[in-house]
């Protein structure tokens, strides 16, 4: 997959210095090629997420870390099945299940120049 996510423009880094958006430094590879190590990320804590959409997610058993994943699946139950782009080098739901909504902390909505 090519990296979708748009560079971000002004409004959002107004939506970030207003507080509505956070910033996630991307560790790792397991996103690549649609996230590169040492990305930016800005993160919409209200956005509506689908299948496809790169979210950023608690751990769910490790409370300390934070991963950013893509939805591959919405399950019943309101519980999301998160995979890396890069199978090889990801940690996720193929291995540790489904994330309950609670833990998604937001969708992945542009890059940081």
């Amino acid at each position: 997959m090519e990296n979708e996510l748009p560079i971000a423009d002004e409004s959002e880094k107004l939506a970030y210095d207003r507080g509505l958006r956070k910033i996630f430094l991307i560790e790792g590879d397991s996103m690549f090629p649609a996230l590169k190590n040492g990305d930016l990320v800005v993160i919409n804590p209200n956005a509506e997420l689908c299948v496809g959409d790169i979210v950023l997610a608690q751990h769910p058993f490790k409370k300390s870390v934070k991963i950013i994943k893509r939805i591959a699946q919405i399950l019943p139950d309101e519980k999301y099945f998160l995979v890396g782009d890069n199978p090889s080098e990801s940690s996720d739901s193929r291995s540790f299940g489904a994330i309950r909504a609670e833990d998604i902390l937001g969708k992945a909505i542009c890059l940081l120049p």
